[in-house]
C-alpha cells in the first residue's frame, strides 16, 4: 500500500523498490543484482518465497478439510508446514480395568436383585389374608428398621408427623414416607418370581381379602392401625406390597431386561405375518383355479358367488403382501442417525424381492372368472352338448343291439345249415377222384378223410363270415390233402392188383 495515496499494489513486487516484475524469476534476479549488499536479507527472502510456494502447492493438492485444519492451527499460533507429523507414542489398554469395574457394577446389581426376588418369593408364599398376620409374616421375612431411629424421610428429607406417617419397605425394611413409597401389585409380583402367571391363586387371594381387609384390629393402642383405618375409609385400600423407589427400580429393570430378551424384533413380526399371508394365498390358489376352470366350462359343481368371494379374498391377500413387503423395505429408514445398512438392509431388500416374485409368479397369471351372463351361456351350451352326447350314445347302443341281433340270427342260420350239411355228407370215388355226391367222407374212420371233412366245414364258415383270404388258404390245404389221399389210394390199389 502506498503511503498517502491509499493504493493497494499486487503482483511480484520488490520489497525495496516496489516495482512489479511480473514473475518470480525476474524478481529474484532483480533482487540479486540491485540489492545484493545484504546476503542475510536475500536468504531470508528466498526462504520466505520457498515456504509460500510450498504452501500454495499444498493448498491446491490438499482437501478442504486439511485447509480448515491448517487455518485453525494458524489461528492457534503455529503453522503446520513448520512441524512434521508427530509419531505415535506409548499405547496403553484400559480394557481390563473397564471389565473389572463393569463386572463389579453388574455383580452388585445382580446380587441385590436376586436378594429382592428371594425375599419377594418368601413373602408371597403362604401370604395370610388377615392384615395383622400379614404384617407379622412380612416382618419375619424382612426385618424392619426401628422407626423411632428415623426422624426424616431418606428420600425427600421431610419430617414425619400425623399427616405424613412412616412406612416400611417390605423388601429392604427401610423407613419412608407415603409419597416416597410405591405399591407393587401382587399379580405383577407373582409374575416376577415365576414366569407362569398364577391367575387362579391371585383370584382366590383377592376374594378372601376383599371382605377381611376392612376388619379392624383388636388393638386400639397402635396409632398406625387407627390411621390405616381412617385412610381406608377415604381412599381405596392397597392390596399390593409397599416398596421403596430403589427396590421397585431394580425389579422393574430386571423385568424389562427379561421382556427385551423374550421380545421379538419388529422385522421378525412383520416377516411372520407376511409368510402367513403367502401361505394362505398358496392354499387358496389351487381351489380358485379349479373353480374357475369348472365355471368356465359351464359346470354346476361350484357356485359363481363362492368363486367371486374367494377371488376377493385372494385380492386382499395380494394387497396385504405388497403393502407389508413395502413396510419391511422402508423399515428403519426414517431414523436418519442410524438407518439400516449392510446385511440388515440386504435382508429387507431380499424379503421385498421374494414377495414381488411371489406376486408376479403366482397371483398375476390367474385366470379371470366369467361374468354371470357368460356363465349362463356356458351352462346352456354345456347342456346342449350333454344332450347331443346322450343322443349319440343312445344311437350307438341301438346300433350295437341291432348288430348283436343280426349276429344271433346269423349264428342260428349257420347252425341250421350245419345240421343240413351233416345230413347230406359228401362222398369220395377212388377211380375219378373226390366228389361230394359219391363219397361220404364224414362217416369214414380214415383220419385223412376226417381232416378233409373238417376243412370243408371251415371253408363254409369262412365263406359265411366273408373271409376271402382264409377261404383261399383252406381251399389250397384241402386240395393238397385230397391229392395226397388220392396217391395213397392209388398205391393201395396197385398193391392189391399185384
Amino acid at each position: 500500500m502506498a503511503e498517502g495515496e491509499g493504493l493497494v499494489l499486487e503482483g511480484f513486487l520488490c520489497p525495496i523498490c516496489k516495482v512489479d516484475f511480473g514473475s518470480a524469476p525476474k524478481l529474484l534476479s532483480h533482487f540479486e543484482k540491485e540489492h545484493n549488499e545484504d546476503k542475510d536479507v536475500i536468504q531470508a527472502f528466498k526462504d520466505f518465497f520457498d515456504k509460500a510456494k510450498n504452501k500454495i502447492l499444498k493448498n491446491e493438492m490438499g482437501s478442504g478439510v486439511d485447509s480448515e485444519v491448517q487455518t485453525s492451527r494458524k489461528v492457534l499460533g503455529y503453522s503446520p508446514s513448520l512441524y512434521k507429523p508427530q509419531p505415535l507414542g506409548a499405547v496403553r489398554s484400559h480394557m481390563s480395568y473397564f471389565n473389572t469395574v463393569r463386572s463389579h457394577h453388574l455383580e452388585h446389581y445382580t446380587v441385590e436383585t436376586n436378594k429382592l426376588l428371594i425375599r419377594l418369593d418368601k413373602i408371597l408364599k403362604n401370604l395370610p389374608s388377615d392384615p395383622l398376620k400379614r404384617k407379622s409374616h412380612e416382618q419375619q421375612v424382612v426385618p424392619w428398621v426401628d422407626e423411632k431411629m428415623v426422624r426424616l424421610c431418606p428420600s425427600c428429607s421431610r419430617s414425619f408427623h400425623l399427616a405424613r406417617r412412616k412406612h416400611h419397605c417390605r423388601l429392604c425394611g427401610f423407613v419412608m414416607c407415603n409419597d416416597c413409597s410405591y405399591s407393587l401389585d401382587l399379580d405383577v409380583a407373582r409374575k416376577m418370581t415365576s414366569p407362569v402367571s398364577q391367575v387362579q391363586a391371585a383370584s382366590e387371594f383377592h376374594g378372601s381379602t376383599s371382605l377381611q381387609q376392612l376388619k379392624r384390629s383388636n388393638s386400639n393402642s397402635s396409632l398406625n392401625s387407627v390411621m390405616s383405618l381412617v385412610e381406608g375409609v377415604h381412599q381405596k385400600l392397597d392390596l399390593g406390597l409397599r416398596v421403596c423407589k430403589e427396590c421397585l427400580h431394580l425389579l422393574e429393570c430386571r423385568e424389562a431386561l427379561r421382556e427385551s430378551r423374550a421380545a421379538r424384533p419388529i422385522l421378525l413380526q412383520f416377516y411372520e405375518r407376511l409368510r402367513s399371508y403367502m401361505q394362505d394365498a398358496s392354499q387358496f390358489l389351487p381351489t380358485y383355479i379349479t373353480m374357475c376352470n369348472s365355471l368356465s366350462y359351464g359346470e354346476s359343481t361350484y357356485q359363481l358367488k363362492e368363486a367371486q368371494a374367494l377371488w376377493a379374498k385372494l385380492l386382499r391377500l395380494a394387497e396385504n403382501i405388497d403393502s407389508l413387503s413395502k413396510k419391511i423395505l422402508v423399515l428403519g429408514s426414517a431414523d436418519t442417525e442410524n438407518p439400516p445398512r449392510g446385511r440388515a438392509l440386504q435382508l429387507q431388500q431380499q424379503i421385498r424381492a421374494a414377495a414381488t416374485a411371489f406376486l408376479r409368479d403366482e397371483m398375476l397369471g390367474l385366470p379371470s372368472l366369467p361374468t354371470e351372463a357368460k356363465y349362463l351361456e356356458m351352462q346352456e351350451q354345456r347342456r346342449q352338448e350333454l344332450k347331443a352326447r346322450i343322443q349319440e350314445e343312445e344311437m350307438e347302443a341301438q346300433a350295437a343291439m341291432q348288430l348283436q341281433k343280426q349276429r344271433k340270427e346269423r349264428n342260428q342260420d349257420r347252425s341250421v345249415h350245419d345240421e343240413r350239411a351233416n345230413a347230406h355228407q359228401d362222398t369220395v370215388l377212388l377211380d375219378s377222384g373226390w366228389t361230394p355226391e359219391k363219397a361220404r367222407l364224414f362217416s369214414s374212420d380214415d383220419p385223412m378223410v376226417q381232416q378233409m371233412n373238417n376243412l370243408k366245414h371251415y371253408i363254409k364258415e369262412a365263406k359265411l363270415a366273408q373271409r376271402v383270404d382264409e377261404v383261399e388258404a383252406l381251399e389250397r390245404n384241402l386240395q393238397e390233402l385230397q391229392e395226397e389221399y388220392w396217391r395213397q389210394q392209388e398205391r393201395k390199389r396197385q398193391a392189391a392188383e399185384d
